[in-house]
C-alpha cells in the first residue's frame, strides 16, 4: 500500500511538473520564439502575455501603465504612437511620458529598437525591418497637453508595412492599455 501511495505521489508530482514546464515553455514561446503570431494565440495565452507585458513595462517605461493610455494609429505613410496620461492634471506622469518619448525618438531615429525588443521580444513583428532601415524613416517628437507623441513617416512601403505590423503587435500586447484611435 505504501509503495502504491509513493507511486501516486510521484505520478502527481511528475504530472504537475510537466504541466508547469509546458506552461513555461508555451509562455516563452509566445513571448519571443513564435514571431508574435498573435492570431494563433488563444484568449488565455493572449491575456497572460498582456499581463506579462504590463508587469515588465517598468523595465523600459518610467510611468505607471495603469495611469496612461497608449495609442498606435496607422497612417498612409507610417504612424503615430501616442502616450497620454489618463488624468490631465497628473503632471508627474506627463513629465515621465515626455522624457521617455524624447529618449525613444533619439533611439528610434537611429533604428535602435532595444526597448521594444526588451519588453516585447526580439522577434516582434516589424522590428527586424525597422532595425535595418536607418535613414529610411523619420521620427518626430511632439509634446501634447497630457503626454507626447512620436510620428513615424516613410516613403518606403516595406518600412511603412513594418511600422504597421509593429503597431498591430503593440496593440495586442498592451491589450486594454492601448487603442488604435483617439
Amino acid at each position: 500500500m505504501k509503495n502504491h501511495l509513493i507511486s501516486r505521489k510521484t505520478k502527481f508530482v511528475f504530472f504537475a511538473f510537466s504541466i508547469i514546464c509546458l506552461l513555461l515553455h508555451n509562455n516563452s514561446y509566445a513571448q519571443d520564439k513564435n514571431n508574435h503570431k498573435h492570431n494563433q494565440m488563444n484568449d488565455s495565452t493572449m491575456l497572460h502575455r498582456q499581463h506579462m507585458i504590463h508587469m515588465k513595462s517598468s523595465m523600459v517605461m518610467p510611468f505607471a501603465m495603469d495611469k496612461v493610455t497608449h495609442y498606435f494609429i496607422k497612417t498612409d505613410n507610417g504612424g503615430v504612437s501616442m502616450i497620454k496620461a489618463k488624468d490631465s492634471k497628473d503632471t508627474s506622469q506627463i513629465t515621465l511620458i515626455r522624457s521617455h518619448l524624447k529618449k525613444e525618438k533619439t533611439l528610434f531615429s537611429n533604428a535602435d529598437f532595444r526597448d521594444p525588443k526588451a519588453l516585447h521580444g526580439v522577434n516582434m513583428p516589424g522590428l527586424k525591418i525597422l532595425s535595418e532601415s536607418k535613414g529610411k524613416f523619420k521620427v518626430e517628437y511632439k509634446s501634447l497637453l497630457n503626454g507626447a507623441q512620436l510620428t513615424f513617416t516613410t516613403k518606403d512601403s516595406v518600412v511603412r508595412n513594418a511600422i504597421h505590423k509593429w503597431f498591430d503587435a503593440q496593440l495586442k500586447d498592451h491589450g486594454s492599455d492601448a487603442k488604435s484611435n483617439q
